[in-house]
């Protein structure tokens, strides 16, 4: 029974010993882990301490971040070499319920007899999610140790996790106060280094704090320095002119935190703040107090006073200077520009600040050379001493004399051009006629020979044209004169209507014809010739060889000099006057051109006059013609209206009007009706002719389908229609709207497609409507009589037809009224045709409308209606 008892007894010394050896070992790695709440400590050397109490081979601390890859914390038993290497990753599951996935690369984990023990640090959910930690301890075999000690080291593993987590807090808290002193200690130095005086207040109106500047510059005591705000704002207001101003400011902004505003502050010593009065706000919105700047700008007020009065003496002496003055940049902008510059070109400074002075000074021609030479100039190695045309908001050249010279700044670059000049335009153009008078006296006596000379001649020439309508006989006089004065060879040619050329005469002198027997006869002129007569035709510009050339105008005699000058009326080319010399010395020169010229206008005149009066026969007999055919339009309703009236009346007087017949009256009534209408479209349309060539037709622009306005004016047309015989096919079925007058593209419409069947001889006609965004196209076609080529270009002309008017009626003014509209509105209208074969008719139309308003009527063109 002893026995027993001793034996408990020794068994319960034995497991107090092995409680109190485990309690030690807990409480001495609780202590060494607790070391690791400072971020400096060492993770080995806990871990040391841990392989040695539990006699591990290796003992390792992992920890994977958010990405999955996992870290060494803390290792006992690698090598420095293990240590370097990386463990592969990221890893597929997480680290906390599955460690023993973690491929480590470290040698000494190599022996397959290694036991394992796995500790959760940061214990995970049962999903175990990322940025987990655990303790691995590797054993040589399966560790012998008592089974309290796995339940020490995960109790071990707790208190590693709260070391870990303030291992973490109290190295951001370092990380923190170590930011929060670097920022205090920058903001001293800014504040201390910069030029403003700081003020910086509490939200409760407490001065925080300020810095030297703004004690030195206010002038306060130490003691005001550390007082209350009012107390501080009151010794401020003591030193500025107006005190009141200045406190009611300063109570405003701290009234209102998010107020901010700049100010100017005079102070009674003379000085002058400038203040900056802002809120102290973080960036999510949290209110720190107010922040107020003063920086003195006493000194620079009164360097820009004293730069605007040297500036405004500057631009005084340079304003009252005589001389032109311009300064440039290196790039050729306008600086300055005195007021002698302005006076010179009419623009103002303004006007031409920053402005390139070769666009807007310098003639167009010459505005890129002189580009070129500024550069050269600017660069410090072009011509100080030039001249240049200078160009006025008029227009005007003005000749400058330059000098110039650059501005360097201190670095040695060039910072401005300037330019002194002197308008010598008047002083040169007064060299110029001084040289010119001396010459004009000398040639005054032989020009006035040779004048006396030329103007018996054109006297003699104009005496020949003057006297006759025949423009034929008078040039062929003209040219026999010619050639005893002024030439040994002449000839006049004549432009054609179809722009053919017609040689109306030719003459040679006695002297030509002693020395080359036989008569000189060159062909008419060739158009398309490169030089001569013909090209003097093309251009209407006059050809000048006073030593002859290869495209001499005969091919048989080598004239010495020729001229060959056009005929020119009223802006138009109507033939060509050329004239050769033959005999050597005897050179035209430019007075023969002047003599020539003035010859070849007196015989345009005369060939024009006789054409106007041929043109006045003819339009004389068009118009006697038209009014014989309006008289004949006008009567025939009248005479029809006249009829049906007095039949109504000889039944009013008779006292038989209410017996007649219903039918009787209602037809005299239709009559009546019908031919007021006709008459009513007769006057309308003289009306519309009168006021195009007044230039009185108004448009009312509006948006019109001119495919449905087509449509419904084909339906207009089926009793004309049905009447000729024709059949219309329409072809307008989509949509084609554009800004036009309704009425007057009615008016259009309505004539071409009259047209088309008045002279449609009852065959089909076809008027179709297409077009793109731009463009609206109406296309009127007939099978019908067709037009003469030679007709084509006459049909849009007043008073004009194709065909005459005993074998079709109407006014011959539907056409001309249809140019006239679709010029209005902006489009134009063409024909084609061939005799007996029909017409087009093809209108275009801009579907935005007259790119411009109404203009004045231009002269009329006619048709054929």
């Amino acid at each position: 029974m002893r026995d027993m008892v001793d034996h408990e007894a020794n068994t319960d010394q034995k497991l107090t010993e092995e409680r109190l050896a485990l309690l030690s070992v807990l409480q001495e790695l609780t202590v060494a882990a607790l070391d690791l709440f400072d971020p400096n400590k060492s993770a080995d050397t806990f871990l040391d301490r841990l392989a040695e109490r539990l006699s591990c081979t290796v003992a390792l601390w992992l920890q994977e971040d958010a990405r999955g890859r996992v870290h060494l914390l803390g290792a006992s038993g690698l090598s420095a070499a293990s240590r370097r290497l990386p463990i592969p990753g990221p890893l597929e599951q997480p680290l906390a319920p599955c460690p023993a996935s973690v491929d480590l690369p470290y040698p000494e984990l190599t022996s397959p007899e290694l036991a394992c023990w796995s500790v959760p640090v940061i214990p995970g959910t049962t999903d175990a999610g990322r940025g987990t930690s655990v303790l691995l301890l590797y054993f040589d075999q399966e560790p012998r140790l008592p089974r309290q000690y796995r339940g020490m080291v995960e109790r071990l593993g707790g208190v590693l996790r709260t070391a870990l987590v303030h291992r973490r807090l109290f190295a951001r808290t370092l990380d923190s106060e170590r930011d929060l002193h670097q920022q205090k200690t920058l903001w001293e130095s800014l504040s201390e280094a910069s030029v403003e005086g700081i003020l910086i207040s509490s939200p409760g109106g407490g001065t925080l704090t300020h810095n030297r500047r703004f004690a030195q510059m206010w002038g306060l005591e130490e003691d005001i320095q550390s007082a209350s705000r009012e107390a501080l704002l009151r010794a401020m207001a003591e030193r500025v002119e107006e005190p009141a101003r200045f406190t009611a400011r300063s109570r405003a902004f701290s009234e209102h935190e998010n107020a901010s505003g700049q100010d100017e502050l005079r102070l009674k010593d003379g000085r002058v703040f400038e203040q900056y009065n802002a809120p102290v706000v973080s960036e999510d919105g949290v209110y720190y107090g107010r922040a107020v700047y003063f920086r003195d700008i006493t000194a620079r007020q009164r360097t820009e006073r004293e730069l605007q009065r040297e500036r405004d003496f500057s631009s005084t002496v340079l304003d009252t200077a005589r001389a032109l003055v311009i300064v440039l940049d290196p790039e050729g902008r306008i600086v300055r520009f005195n007021r002698a510059c302005q006076e010179v070109t009419g623009f103002s400074f303004e006007e031409l600040r920053g402005a390139y002075f070769w666009k807007r000074l310098q003639p167009p021609e010459e505005a890129a050379r002189v580009e070129t030479d500024f550069a050269v100039l600017a660069s410090g190695m072009g011509n100080e001493q030039y001249e240049s045309f200078w160009l006025t908001r008029d227009g005007e050249r003005r000749l400058i004399s330059w000098a110039s010279n650059v501005l360097r700044g201190e670095t040695g670059e060039i910072e401005y051009v300037i330019g002194t000049g002197i308008d010598i335009t008047e002083q040169r153009r007064a060299e110029q006629e001084r040289d010119q008078t001396f010459q004009r006296e000398q040639q005054a006596r032989a020009r006035a020979e040779e004048q006396e000379g030329r103007s018996a001649f054109l006297a003699t020439a104009s005496g020949m044209l003057a006297g006759s309508l025949a423009p034929e006989d008078s040039l062929r006089s003209v040219a026999e004169l010619t050639v005893q004065r002024f030439a040994d060879w002449c000839a006049f040619d004549l432009l054609e209507p179809d722009h053919t050329v017609r040689r109306i005469t030719q003459a040679q002198s006695e002297a030509l014809l002693a020395r080359s027997p036989a008569k000189v006869y060159p062909p008419p002129p060739d158009l398309k010739a490169a030089q001569g007569p013909g090209k003097v035709l093309r251009t209407g510009e006059p050809a000048f060889f006073p030593m002859g050339d290869t495209s001499a105008p005969s091919g048989d005699v080598p004239f010495q000099s020729w001229i060959s000058v056009p005929l020119l009326a009223r802006g138009r080319t109507l033939g060509a006057l050329t004239l050769a010399r033959e005999c050597e010395g005897c050179q035209y020169g430019p007075a023969s051109l002047v003599l020539a010229q003035e010859l070849a206008r007196r015989a345009a005149m005369a060939v024009d006059n006789a054409r106007l009066y041929q043109q006045a026969q003819t339009a004389i007999g068009l118009r006697d013609e038209f009014l014989s055919i309006a008289s004949h339009e006008l009567k025939t309703p009248v005479t029809s209206l006249q009829l049906s009236v007095q039949g109504l009346l000889r039944l009013s007087r008779l006292g038989t009007l209410r017996a007649a017949p219903m039918e009787t009256v209602a037809h005299s009534l239709e009559t009546i009706e019908r031919q007021a209408k006709r008459m009513a479209k007769l006057v309308t349309t003289l009306l519309d002719v009168s006021r195009i060539h007044a230039g009185r037709l108004d448009l009312e622009l509006e948006e019109v389908d001119l495919a449905a306005l087509v449509r419904d004016i084909a339906a207009r047309f089926a009793p004309e229609l049905a009447t000729s015989g024709a059949r219309l096919r329409v072809h307008a079925d989509t949509p084609m709207p554009g800004v036009w007058d309704r009425s007057r593209l009615d008016q259009i419409v309505t004539n071409l497609l009259a047209n088309a069947i008045k002279y449609g001889e009852g065959r089909p006609i076809d008027i179709a409507v297409e077009g793109n965004a731009a463009t609206a196209l109406l296309e009127v076609r007939d099978q019908g009589i067709g037009i003469p080529p030679e007709r084509q270009t006459r049909i849009f002309r007043a008073f004009e037809r194709a065909v005459s008017s005993r074998h079709y009626g109407g006014l011959g003014l539907g056409l001309h009224i249809v140019s006239q509209l679709v010029e209005r509105l902006g489009g134009s209208v063409r024909v084609e045709s061939e005799a007996g074969r029909g017409s087009t008719f093809t209108v275009e139309l801009p579907r935005q409308g007259p790119p411009v308003p109404p203009f004045t009527a231009s002269r009329g063109a006619p048709d054929r209606v």
